[in-house]
């Protein structure tokens, strides 16, 4: 676990289908876009699994990236040994850290592992299965066979040494703590400043899946061994907003607000808009209306993510299973790049890893947050209705540079005015 974990809510994490990115499908298409990548303001390459995968059971003529075949290899589809190391030290040389996906609940139903320790994996009535039903290519680990711990941890060792800087677990939830443990001590031995995000699952699966007599991991437990968790303790009221689905942007947020009570007080919460398991958040919000949404995104306590395509609005979700390329349109008016950049800049203040965070909704769809520590006071506001408003706002009467555009505002009566589907972030000290 990183010592100073607050400094991840000023990152931005860009996560990366690598056969879906670019026309080539590998790493070496990746590698060519890091300058791209790094303007956007990313600190932190996130890549989907890239290891062989599974035939056995495989759904789709590709197949799912997390059922995997063996966690030591590289699918070729996917480049070389080489291909990755070199991918690695170009986005090394621009300041950003690459953490890898890592699916260690289960494997393939062919996978080597199985193959050679099939005393390693949970059974029913005899037979190797899944505490999932519908997850029909995989199979889980059971992590009651000491000897199965000991490898998973050599193995996250040896990509370590081979020089990533952390992983993304899947599924973390339905991992048992021991093992989190026994990994995550050895891991910091050898790299200290390593990043682990987690994918802590939804409330509602934490309770089926104890309903049916397995583990899961509640995020407050799950912050002894990560220092990032997903955000999907909110994401029945988040997905409803975002979605549409007749949900509100007061109980997203209200959901957002009592995290601070809930976790560590140095919790840090990944705060996607959309990633691989949901659909594209382009496909229901569009030109100011999206630029606003992705402006909020930001400003709420956490680490940003975007996941590749977002920066100019693509909204086909890829399928999991296929070669289904992000269709890029750059240049577009749906290109949204300099935005995202500007949104990151704006993020890697120090008030918004350090500072005390609050977030309201006024009337129906305008959001006033703030953030204030002993040298500055950050206030963000976010009008996702159609039409203009005023709102009271904790900054004392004056004028202000808008960090969205460079333009004046002023603050009458305690009262801030915004358009409609319009961004306003305002901080009352110089920035470092």
């Amino acid at each position: 676990m990183l010592q100073n974990k607050r400094s991840l809510n000023g990152q931005t994490i860009y996560q990366v289908f690598v056969r879906q990115f670019s026309p080539t499908h590998d790493f070496n298409g990746v590698t060519a876009q890091l300058d791209r990548i790094k303007a956007l303001g990313t600190d932190i390459l996130y890549l989907l699994p890239f290891y062989p995968i599974g035939k056995k059971g495989r759904k789709g003529s590709v197949g799912s990236p997390y059922s995997i075949y063996d966690y030591t290899q590289i699918d070729p589809l996917n480049g070389t040994t080489d291909d990755f190391k070199r991918l690695l030290e170009q986005a090394h040389k621009r300041d950003m850290r690459v953490i890898i996906d890592m699916v260690l609940n289960h494997t393939s139903r062919d996978s080597v592992l199985l193959q050679r320790h099939p005393d390693w994996f949970y059974k029913i009535d005899g037979e190797v299965g899944n505490r999932v039903g519908d997850w029909s290519d995989v199979c889980d680990l059971d992590y009651a066979n000491a000897q199965l711990c000991d490898y998973i941890t050599q193995m996250l060792v040896n990509w370590v040494q081979m020089g990533v800087d952390g992983f993304r677990m899947d599924v973390c939830s339905l991992v048992p703590a021991h093992l989190w443990k026994q990994a995550v001590d050895a891991l910091h031995l050898i790299k200290p400043d390593l990043i682990m995000l987690g994918e802590s699952v939804e409330l509602g699966f934490v309770r089926y899946i104890r309903n049916c007599g397995y583990q899961a991991l509640s995020d407050g437990e799950l912050y002894n061994y990560f220092d990032i968790l997903y955000s999907y303790d909110t994401g029945k009221t988040q997905h409803a907003f975002l979605e549409k689905q007749g949900g509100t942007l007061s109980d997203w947020l209200n959901d957002v607000a009592n995290q601070d009570a809930r976790y560590p007080s140095d919790y840090v919460k990944a705060r996607y808009l959309d990633n691989h398991d949901r659909e594209r958040v382009a496909k229901y919000w569009q030109g100011d209306a999206l630029k606003t949404l992705w402006a909020l995104n930001f400003y709420l306590k956490g680490a940003a993510f975007v996941y590749a395509g977002d920066e100019t609005s693509f909204d086909v979700r890829n399928s999991l299973f296929e070669i289904d390329p992000v269709v890029w349109n750059f240049g577009g008016k749906a290109d949204i790049s300099e935005h995202l950049a500007t949104l990151s800049a704006i993020k890697k203040h120090p008030v918004y890893s350090y500072g005390c965070f609050d977030i309201s909704v006024c009337g129906d769809n305008v959001a006033v947050g703030s953030y204030r520590s002993a040298d500055c006071l950050s206030v963000g506001v976010f009008n996702l209705s159609d039409g203009g408003a005023v709102v009271s706002v904790p900054l004392p009467d004056g004028n202000y540079v808008n960090l969205a555009d460079g333009s004046m505002l002023c603050v009458a009566d305690g009262k801030l005015a915004v358009g409609a589907y319009g961004w306003i972030i305002v901080e009352t000290a110089a920035r470092n």
